[in-house]
């Protein structure tokens, strides 16, 4: 399919009913706990939070590590030497005001600057913001809630974490129906870019399967969906230097070089 009306109606139709299906679930959910009463089931029952913990960490450890290796390897050495190069070069003011250029396109977009078109740009935003916003309520949860108890439906860092998880489940969305439609994303596209994009798909989705199963007090369907959860989580972690997740750190780098090496004294 070539860039039209029907790859346009197609691939935002596709974003937005999962939208759409996310918030319907989450009221339904809502409605099932003010007309009954429900238990929620305690996760660090199935899996206890120490091995949750343990294993989390562990797999971040694999991923920071594997990061930092692969770019040194590669493009590292070059990229600081150019780097304080460029900085020498265009003076301190300057590079002050490069940087200050560079972080503040860094903040607004994640330095995704450059898309393609309008999907693609979404699709990053949606996901760089969504992703975003459930780490903080991942960092929220063990601050405020460090025994790792069932919170309320209505709690702040709940709802937090679904409206982010919303727009990361779009994004995602997004992402697949551009490259599934379009004939040369879909024509360059690898097996490890599908694997990347469906694996964090799966995250997302088990991840409000896994609310919906434990505020309905279905304890079997939360265990295997808890553990399947958390076995994408740590996949996806692992194996993020050899992924498509390294954008997350080689974008931001990018532009402050860019910055630093475009900015030359008048």
């Amino acid at each position: 399919m070539r860039p039209g009306r029907p790859y346009q109606l197609l691939s935002w139709g596709a974003a937005t009913a999962v939208g759409v299906a996310l918030l319907v679930w989450w009221v339904a959910l809502y409605r099932l706990h003010a007309t009954s009463v429900l238990t929620p089931i305690d996760r660090r029952l199935i899996v206890s939070k120490d091995i949750v913990e343990l294993v989390g960490f562990g797999a971040l450890g694999i991923a920071i590590a594997g990061v930092i290796a692969r770019a040194w390897r590669r493009s590292a050495p070059i990229l600081v030497r150019e780097t304080l190069d460029a900085s020498a070069a265009v003076g301190r003011q300057a590079s002050v005001k490069a940087l200050g250029a560079a972080a503040k396109e860094i903040a607004l977009s994640g330095g995704m600057g450059e898309c393609e078109d309008l999907q693609q740009w979404a699709s990053h935003q949606l996901v760089m913001w969504g992703f975003a916003g459930l780490f903080v309520t991942t960092s929220l949860d063990a601050i405020l809630n460090p025994a790792a108890a069932p919170l309320p439906l209505l709690h702040p860092v709940r709802l937090l974490g679904n409206a982010t998880g919303i727009a990361f489940m779009v994004g995602l969305t997004l992402a697949l129906a551009r490259r599934a439609l379009l004939f040369q994303v879909r024509a360059s596209s690898r097996l490890g870019d599908w694997t990347f994009l469906l694996s964090l798909w799966g995250t997302g989705a088990t991840g409000f399967l896994v609310q919906w199963f434990a505020d309905a007090g279905a304890s079997r369907a939360t265990a295997w969906v808890y553990v399947t959860h958390l076995v994408f989580i740590a996949l996806i972690l692992a194996a993020a230097p050899w992924t498509k997740f390294i954008h997350a750190a080689w974008r931001p780098t990018w532009v402050l070089y860019r910055a630093l090496t475009t900015e030359r004294p008048q």
